[in-house]
């Protein structure tokens, strides 16, 4: 990949990249340092990057990879693991907003929160496949071959978390 497709890479992917950090850190400036820390180190790995699908998927390893980096570091330092992880990013709506009425809009929101909630109550290994599966679209495969572990535990991770977020979300309904 050359210079000038990185660049179209970032204007098409950088949003998504930076949300995904939003919901590993829990922090917009440590989102944010963490996606330009990605983005530096994508440039310089631009060799590896066979085309834009893989680049994706490369950059969201990266940010894992680096984010995970920066909690031991970080847990190191304070001989403690903070064990929550808030995502902030917003959701986009699935229904244009201007379509809804001001109570349907409302209603929406505060689900969405209430699923947030619900996803940060996840453990972090849980809450980093659910990400993937579902806020970028990859695959079971993808996912394990992105965080080198075997499928079977992706699998069995995102079965789990589907059955602590349906009992979370059932207790709501």
């Amino acid at each position: 990949m050359n210079q000038f497709d990185l660049e179209q890479f970032m204007e098409s992917h950088g949003r998504d990249i930076l949300s995904f950090c939003s919901y590993l850190t829990g922090n917009r400036e440590e989102a944010e340092d963490l996606c330009q820390d990605v983005f530096v180190q994508g440039f310089e790995r631009a060799e590896r990057i066979e085309n834009e699908v893989h680049a994706k998927r490369f950059f969201l390893s990266m940010a894992v990879h680096l984010w995970k980096n920066r909690k031991r570091k970080y847990a190191w330092r304070q001989r403690i693991v903070d064990e929550q992880v808030v995502p902030i990013a917003k959701m986009e709506s699935e229904q244009n907003e201007s379509e809804q009425t001001p109570e349907q809009v409302a209603i929406r929101q505060e689900e969405k929160e209430y699923i947030r909630k619900c996803v940060k109550m996840l453990s972090k290994k849980k809450q980093i496949v659910v990400l993937l599966y579902y806020m970028e679209e990859l695959k079971e495969k993808e996912i394990a071959e992105m965080l080198g572990i075997p499928l079977s535990t992706v699998k069995s991770r995102l079965r789990e978390a589907k059955k602590e977020l349906a009992s979370m979300l059932s207790d709501r309904m």
